[in-house]
């Protein structure tokens, strides 16, 4: 008898944990439309938080910009801000499309180094 109210209790855990699903694949097959509207507006926010960022960072070198041309390392702070650009906005476009329903894809963290 405990043996079926527990099986009951964990079928239905499982059940209404499958109705939590983001969604998949599948959705953005069946509705393009608007996964292409929220892609396009997430670009937009991601275009104005990068071009805020940029526009602090190079304010930021222009006061050490001769310091790093006498030491020789002029190409490695340039090289450097496009490798976290491209970081930033990929991480803030993730976290846009995740807030408007669309799941990212699972990486495991050995993936994710370098990257």
């Amino acid at each position: 008898m405990k043996y079926g109210i527990a099986l009951a209790v964990a079928l239905a855990a499982v059940g209404l944990l499958s109705g939590c699903t983001q969604p998949s694949d599948d959705a953005r097959a069946k509705n393009p439309d608007k996964y292409d509207r929220d892609r396009s507006d997430c670009q937009a926010q991601v275009n104005d938080y990068m071009k805020t960022r940029r526009r602090v960072d190079s304010s930021r070198q222009d006061v050490f910009r001769g310091e790093q041309d006498r030491f020789g390392q002029s190409a490695l702070p340039t090289q450097m801000d496009n490798y976290s650009d491209n970081k930033a906005s990929d991480r803030v476009m993730a976290n846009c499309m995740e807030a408007k329903g669309w799941a990212q894809p699972a990486r495991p963290w050995w993936d994710r180094i370098g990257r």
